[in-house]
């Protein structure tokens, strides 16, 4: 006799004998043929990794009790600055910065920022910094251009410099690929994710940070 011709007795008594596995529940695997003394339990977790994050070490009542209670937060580690600023100079309104002189004591870096070229008579250019202003003035960011050398160390600076995490998904590259497909990098860098390398090598920071990087770049004497 099938099931649908069964009396509804019948059927509501097998239902409520039948054990319901929810997603808290043990988890009982075992291998075919195996005893019952085999089986290997699993517990599984109510909760994803992301949202446990989300739920609880993000949530905004813990961060406003935390600040109440004067207790920090889970800070963004840091990098400590390894080349100190060498040269001090001023910088002219259009942010034009002079050489240092031949008897300052440059280190050797491992990076190098090539300032921009082709003045007439010879003069000094400028350092490649520049600012952008997009999305009708609302998104500000910072780009650094001819940068060469080893491209970690120069990002390690300038996190250093200007106080900024890694981002939850790391320094944004060109090959950077978001949960539908596209290029993280091109969707530009915000709080969450504050540097990428653009593809052209250069290298973009959220917001107007464009003095801070002169002075930085100028003290150590590029």
């Amino acid at each position: 006799m099938s099931l649908f011709q069964r009396p509804l007795s019948t059927v509501f008594r097998a239902a409520a004998a039948t054990p319901t596995i929810r997603a808290s529940s043990l988890i009982i695997t075992a291998a075919a043929n195996t005893s019952p003394s085999s089986l290997s339990t699993t517990h599984r977790s109510k909760h994803s990794a992301t949202q446990v994050k989300r739920l609880f070490k993000n949530n905004p009542a813990r961060l406003r009790l935390l600040k109440k209670k004067n207790l920090p937060a889970s800070a963004p580690r840091i990098p400590d600055q390894v080349y100190p600023p060498v040269y001090k100079t001023a910088f002219l309104s259009n942010g034009w910065s002079a050489l240092p002189p031949p008897e300052v004591q440059l280190p050797d870096y491992p990076f190098k920022v090539t300032r921009t070229g082709r003045k007439p008579f010879g003069a000094v250019g400028f350092l490649p910094v520049y600012r952008d202003i997009r999305i009708h003035g609302t998104k500000h960011t910072t780009i650094i251009r001819n940068v060469a050398g080893d491209i970690p160390a120069f990002i390690s600076e300038l996190r250093a410099v200007l106080d900024l995490s890694l981002g939850k998904k790391g320094i944004l590259t060109s090959a950077s690929t978001g949960k539908h497909g596209g290029g993280e990098a091109g969707r530009g860098v915000n709080t969450a994710n504050p540097i990428r390398i653009r593809t052209g090598g250069a290298i973009e920071v959220n917001g107007d940070r464009a003095t801070e990087v002169r002075k930085w770049l100028t003290g150590l004497g590029f």
